[in-house]
């Protein structure tokens, strides 16, 4: 993929995630749609998931499949395409390969905690 990380960076970014993960934890996440019974499984933050299920429970039902996630260097560089996605948005500029680099590393994380992404499944 895009994303190319030098051992020291990987290093640095995961002190970042430790320090993050003190407040708000890694998940893995399902959100099932209450109208079209469709899911998506998700990497997120404690804080996030509470967020959204919150704000979107009218609209879905959120469950917590992966607790605690290990910080590893997968989960590096979710966190680093999560941003360039965040990044990419806020300044209109949303790329394909923006997305399949989310994508991508969100199914390397899934794989690593054993959780079978949509890909792998065969469905949403």
């Amino acid at each position: 993929m895009a994303i190319k990380l030098d051992p020291e960076q990987i290093k640095q970014l995961k002190e970042q995630l430790y320090t993050a993960n003190r407040s708000s934890h890694f998940v893995i996440i399902v959100a099932i749609s209450k109208q079209e019974n469709t899911s998506v499984k998700m990497v997120t933050d404690w804080n996030n998931y509470l967020n959204m299920k919150t704000t979107n429970s009218d609209k879905f039902d959120f469950h917590v499949i992966r607790d605690i996630l290990p910080i590893t260097d997968n989960l590096v560089y979710w966190a680093v395409a999560q941003q360039n996605l965040h990044t990419a948005q806020t300044q209109g500029q949303q790329s394909e390969k923006v997305v399949d680099d989310l994508e991508f590393y969100t199914n390397k994380v899934m794989s690593e905690n054993k959780v079978r992404s949509a890909e792998a499944s065969g469905n949403n």
